[in-house]
């Protein structure tokens, strides 16, 4: 019998989500005893073509070729589940979708840069 084959795909994020199911590492070992794991970056680079059963999402769409992909990763998936909150409400990165991008450059365009590494008395050895 076929292994249902299960893709996970990422766009913009910080990579958490997907850092978190590979923490699961003992319950990630049982799914892929009953799931074929055909496409998972974070977790390796070997990769195979769809369709795909189940398909998780993480990451907010923010590029016409986002748009496009998702669209594709959509039509070869049976399943489509986005986790965590970039790929379900946008994330952070779906603010600049609200103001455009004219405030930020108003208020950082010459802002004088600020250091948390202070070396000055530092010892070095």
């Amino acid at each position: 019998m076929t292994r249902p084959k299960l893709a996970v795909w990422k766009f913009a994020s910080c990579d958490g989500c997907q850092l978190t199911l590979l923490d699961c590492e003992d319950e990630l070992l049982a799914i892929a005893e009953v799931l074929d794991i055909a496409r998972f970056l974070e977790a390796t680079s070997s990769i195979k073509d769809g369709p795909y059963d189940i398909s998780l999402v993480e990451g907010s769409i923010t590029t016409a070729h986002d748009a496009e992909r998702i669209r594709s990763i959509r039509d070869q998936s049976q399943t489509l589940i986005t986790i965590g909150a970039c790929a379900t409400a946008g994330g952070i990165q779906a603010l600049r979708n609200f103001a455009g991008t004219q405030w930020s450059t108003r208020k950082y365009m010459n802002m004088t840069p600020l250091f948390a590494d202070q070396t000055q008395g530092a010892v070095v050895a």
